[in-house]
């Protein structure tokens, strides 16, 4: 079942930690981790998959413009198949009640699997920034 909200701070941390090598760039050489989940926890709307008490999926949107932005999506190889699709699914409900029109992802140019997955839940690319391929979809 996906909630929304209810992990803490050291949730986030631990599943970005948990997370951390399964980027073609590491997440920690990239971003600090710990103000990464402080950020998420306290701006972004955030789905989450747990396993009793352990997130094992999380994705983390942004809704304060008139674009949903996804920040983060990761799912741990223990999480149930189709994880990552219903957590979008959940997102994609979820920005057309708030009347989004679009809906906007950044993913690593090599990340190939990422890349994939995105086109087959109708995100195209649209542009590039930096080591970054911008992705978009209508919400």
């Amino acid at each position: 079942m996906i909630t929304l909200g209810r992990g803490s701070v050291a949730d986030y941390e631990a599943h970005l930690e948990a997370c951390d090598a399964l980027f073609p760039t590491a997440l920690s050489e990239r971003i600090d981790l710990h103000e990464y989940a402080r950020k998420l926890h306290d701006r972004a709307t955030s789905f989450e998959l747990w396993d009793d008490d352990r997130l094992i999926g999380l994705l983390a949107a942004y809704f304060d413009t008139d674009v949903a932005f996804i920040s983060h999506i990761c799912v741990l190889p223990e999480a149930p198949k189709g994880s990552g699709h219903d957590l979008l699914v959940r997102l994609f409900d979820e920005a057309a009640q708030q009347g989004k029109q679009l809906i906007r992802l950044h993913v690593e140019k090599t990340n190939e699997h990422a890349i994939s997955f995105y086109r087959k839940h109708g995100f195209i690319g649209t542009g590039l920034a930096g080591n970054d391929v911008i992705m978009e979809r209508e919400a």
